[in-house]
This record gives C-alpha cells, sequence and structure tokens, in this order.
C-alpha cells in the first residue's frame, strides 16, 4: 500500500512533433521581414542585432534579480 505501489513504468522519451516547432521563423525569414519594415537589408541587420543584445541585457538582469 502507499505511494510507491504498483508495477513500475519508465516514461518513454518522445520525438518532437512538428506542431512543436509551429510559428518558430528560420534565419532567412527574420531578416526578411526586419527588411520589408526598415527598408534596407542593411537596416534589417541592425535592428536585429540591436533587439538580440537587449534581450541579452534583459536576461542578465533577470538572473541578477533571482539571485538577490
Amino acid at each position: 500500500m502507499g505511494i510507491n505501489r504498483g508495477h513500475f513504468v519508465i516514461k518513454k522519451e518522445l520525438a518532437p512533433r512538428p506542431s512543436n516547432r509551429k510559428g518558430k521563423t528560420s534565419k532567412r525569414v527574420h531578416f526578411k521581414v526586419a527588411k520589408r519594415k526598415l527598408g534596407t537589408h542593411k537596416r534589417a541587420k541592425k535592428k536585429r542585432e540591436e533587439m538580440s543584445s537587449v534581450l541579452r541585457k534583459m536576461r542578465s538582469a533577470g538572473g541578477a534579480e533571482k539571485k538577490k
């Protein structure tokens, strides 16, 4: 009796389903969307780099807050 009763079964590791990738865009698509919004490929690359650095700073700031 109790919590550990019954037949032990190891959970099967399932392969990721294609639906898990829904909404994820490739690198090429990222640039194309940014280019259409900003006008030129150079601007799109700069904006994308800027956004990734902002996200990096946010992540590091969030990690510092959790440690406190």
